[in-house]
């Protein structure tokens, strides 16, 4: 038993050791099994639109809910890296079946500050952006920059967020009337995505799509937001 286990792959869903036939998805010695991938929630095939301000729409590939909740978590705030890859595998295999982007020609991370690259050592939403692009067979285009360093979103209240990534980013080319996909790693109330396109735009960008690694889904009662 000991030596499967050594062999094995370690789930960063669940933790437990699974054999090769027993994974969905492997990146080194870790794993998401095909259990906790099961669980994984697709948002929609029919992805989630919303025209505003700009933006021409919003396709989300996951609900923010558990294990893929705790998966992406450990990779954006504990250094599991493999784990974003993980995740990046499964993004890819599910942004094959999307048919809404064969008019745009580049894919553009959300930039993180300065201060946030040295603390973490990484751009969470450019390790993910990588499997979004090979799925939609598009190169990716690092034109955004993170000029001011914004408290974390979901440390902000939501009527709060739109002022906390105000002139926040900015863009180092100027563009031409292209199509962009930008990508977001967490898609809840669209902020830093809308900030984004706007930046975007004003810098020539023709239509711009967001494409969410996940919708965290607010929930209103009576009129006071809560995110799940």
């Amino acid at each position: 038993m000991e030596l499967v286990f050594n062999k094995g792959y370690i789930c960063s869903g669940c933790n437990g050791h699974f054999r090769k036939r027993d994974a969905s998805f492997i990146y080194k010695r870790s794993c998401i099994c095909k259990t906790c991938y099961s669980r994984f929630m697709p948002y929609s095939k029919d992805m989630y639109h919303e025209e505003r301000d700009g933006m021409a729409f919003m396709a989300a590939l996951f609900r923010y809910r558990e294990p893929y909740r705790k998966i992406f978590l450990e990779f954006k705030f504990n250094g599991q890296i493999a784990a974003g890859h993980l995740i990046g595998m499964a993004m890819e295999e599910l942004i094959k079946e999307r048919d809404a982007f064969y008019d745009y020609q580049y894919l553009v991370p959300v930039p993180v500050s300065k201060e946030r690259m040295n603390e973490r050592g990484y751009n969470q939403s450019e390790i993910l952006a990588q499997y979004i692009a090979k799925g939609l067979g598009i190169p990716i285009r690092d034109i955004m920059i993170r000029v001011r360093n914004s408290l974390p979103q979901s440390r902000i209240m939501h009527h709060n967020r739109a002022k906390n990534v105000k002139n926040a980013f900015d863009v180092t080319e100027k563009l031409n009337g292209e199509n962009i996909i930008l990508f977001d790693d967490v898609y809840t109330t669209g902020s830093t995505a809308m900030e984004c396109v706007n930046v975007l735009h004003n810098a020539g960008a023709g239509k711009v799509c967001v494409v969410a690694g996940a919708y965290n889904a607010p929930v209103y009662v009576d009129r006071t937001i809560y995110l799940n």
